[in-house]
């Protein structure tokens, strides 16, 4: 019995001495999504949404062709964006890097978002971005059809030149407090001015 116990220590405390270097991993889930190639072709398959970290979503994405076994990584330099369940990403450049983010909002005013962290293990140490371009922006304000950044702090005044067409609507907005459900409504409203014409 002595021995049998012995036996039975030994076997346990090698196999969990062999697994002590293995970090544990999650299946990848996917889901029916596309991507857009360089030339700017939409290659319709699966994207894995359920990466490590979720600020992987704006530095990378696993791609599945269908007729496909294993799934492929793909950055922003080697496409122009992608999307899965409502969610759609977009290549810049932001400070000579290429990464994806994320647009809340499509029309004339285009409004996005990148989620960034400090630490690549640590989600609470998440800081999120906001950016906003006009696409229709005339000569004089060709400067508007540039990603601009949104501070927080200062967002009704940075606003305000994209949404100077529609006043009323930039009104709206509380100037103390930013709030990206409504920034999101407010540039939907806006564009909903233009998307009648």
């Amino acid at each position: 019995m002595k021995k049998l116990i012995i036996i039975i220590t030994i076997f346990i405390c090698s196999s969990m001495m062999a697994q002590r270097g293995k970090v544990a991993t999650m299946a990848p889930i996917l889901s029916k999504g596309y991507y857009v190639n360089l030339r700017g072709d939409t290659v319709l398959g699966k994207i894995q949404i359920n990466p490590p970290n979720t600020t992987d979503f704006y530095e990378q994405f696993f791609f599945q062709a269908k007729n496909a076994k294993k799934p492929k990584l793909f950055t922003a330099k080697n496409a122009k964006g992608y999307g899965f369940d409502d969610r759609h990403f977009v290549a810049a450049d932001l400070n000579a890097k290429k990464l994806f983010i994320e647009r809340l909002a499509t029309g004339r005013l285009r409004f996005y978002e990148l989620r960034v962290s400090e630490k690549a293990t640590n989600e609470s140490e998440m800081e999120t971005v906001y950016f906003i371009k006009d696409t229709q922006a005339e000569t004089a304000d060709a400067d508007l059809k540039k990603l601009k950044k949104i501070s927080p702090k200062f967002y009704k005044k940075i606003l305000k030149p994209f949404m100077k067409d529609q006043p009323a609507i930039w009104d709206e907005l509380d100037k103390y407090n930013f709030n990206e459900q409504n920034i999101i409504s407010v540039v939907n409203q806006f564009n909903s001015y233009y998307s009648q014409k």
